[in-house]
C-alpha cells in the first residue's frame, strides 16, 4: 500500500550522565544496566530506537552520556479495511458517514471499485497487479444486476493529498465476497437517466401482478424518498430537486434491482 507513516510522532529521550571517574552518581552508576521501555499512545505503534534496535522494552548498560530517541507510526493498517455497506446483493456502496467519522473527507473522484482477479492484489507492492477496475468516481458499485455469482469487489479510496489525516496514500475497504449464483429474471430500464429538477421519471417493465417498493438513495448513500408500485407496469415519479446522482432500488417478488439517474440543475 502507497501509505505514509509518521514517524516521530512521540520522542522519548532518555539521558545518562556518567563522571570521569568510576564513581557512583547520583541515581546511576556507570556500568550499571537499566531498562528502557517505548509506550506508543493509541493509534500508533513503536518502530525502533534510534540505534534500529527493534525491542520496545529493553536492558541497556550505562557506559557514558547517551540519548535514546524512540520512533513510532500511526497505525495505518488499521484503516485498511474501510467500511463499506452492501444493499442487498445489488449495490455497495462506500460507509462516507462512518469514515468521516474517523477523520477523513473525500469526494466520490478519490473512489476506484475492484474485482479481485484470483487473490486480491496486495497493496504494498506495485499495486494494482491484475484486478480488475469495475468503476471509478462513485461512491457506489453496481452492475445493475444481482452481484451474487460475479465476484468479488473492493473500493480503494485515494486520499494520497490528505492534510491533518493519521494517514495517507491509497486506503481499501474490506473485501465483499458473492459465491452464490444469482437467477436471471427480466431487467428494468429507468427513463431518462437525466433529468431536471421535479422532472417526471418512470420506471418500466414492473410486473402488474406485484407490488414493488420503491427506494431512492443519494450518492452519500442517504435514504431519501419511499414509494411503492402496485398494478403497474410502469411507475412515475418526479426526480429529487437537489442537483446530483441518485440510486433507485426496486424490491419486488420478480426484481431486486437498482438504477441511476442524475438530477442537472
Amino acid at each position: 500500500m502507497k501509505t505514509k507513516s509518521f514517524l516521530i510522532i512521540a520522542i522519548t529521550c532518555l539521558m545518562f550522565f556518567c563522571p570521569t571517574k568510576a564513581e557512583e552518581h547520583t541515581g546511576i552508576v556507570c556500568g550499571s544496566w537499566i531498562e528502557i521501555a517505548a509506550h506508543p499512545f493509541e493509534d500508533f505503534h513503536f518502530v525502533k530506537w534510534s540505534d534500529e534496535n527493534t525491542d520496545s522494552i529493553r536492558q541497556i548498560q550505562v557506559h557514558e552520556d547517551a540519548t535514546y530517541i524512540a520512533f513510532f507510526a500511526a497505525n495505518c493498517e488499521e484503516y485498511a479495511n474501510w467500511p463499506v455497506v452492501a444493499l442487498y446483493d445489488w449495490l455497495l456502496m462506500v460507509d462516507v458517514k462512518q469514515i468521516n467519522q474517523m477523520g477523513y473527507y473525500f469526494t466520490p473522484a478519490n473512489v476506484t471499485w475492484y474485482r479481485v482477479v484470483g487473490e486480491a492484489d496486495d497493496m504494498h507492492n506495485d499495486f494494482p497487479q491484475d484486478d480488475q477496475i469495475v468503476t471509478t468516481g462513485s461512491y457506489y458499485l453496481t452492475l445493475n444486476q444481482n452481484l451474487s455469482g460475479t465476484g468479488n469487489y473492493y473500493a480503494v479510496v485515494d486520499v494520497s493529498n490528505a492534510q491533518g489525516m493519521l494517514c495517507d496514500g491509497l486506503m481499501r475497504s474490506v473485501i465483499i465476497q458473492y459465491a452464490s449464483k444469482a437467477s436471471h429474471k427480466s431487467a428494468l430500464a429507468l427513463m431518462p437517466s437525466a433529468a431536471h429538477p421535479g422532472q417526471d421519471i418512470k420506471i418500466v417493465g414492473l410486473n402488474p401482478n406485484e407490488s414493488a417498493e420503491i427506494y431512492v438513495y443519494s450518492a452519500t448513500g442517504q435514504l431519501v424518498e419511499v414509494m411503492q408500485s402496485t398494478g403497474q407496469t410502469t411507475f412515475y415519479f418526479p426526480a429529487q430537486y437537489t442537483a446530483g446522482s441518485y440510486q433507485v432500488k426496486v424490491v419486488s417478488p420478480s426484481h431486486n434491482q437498482v438504477l441511476r439517474y442524475i438530477v442537472h440543475n
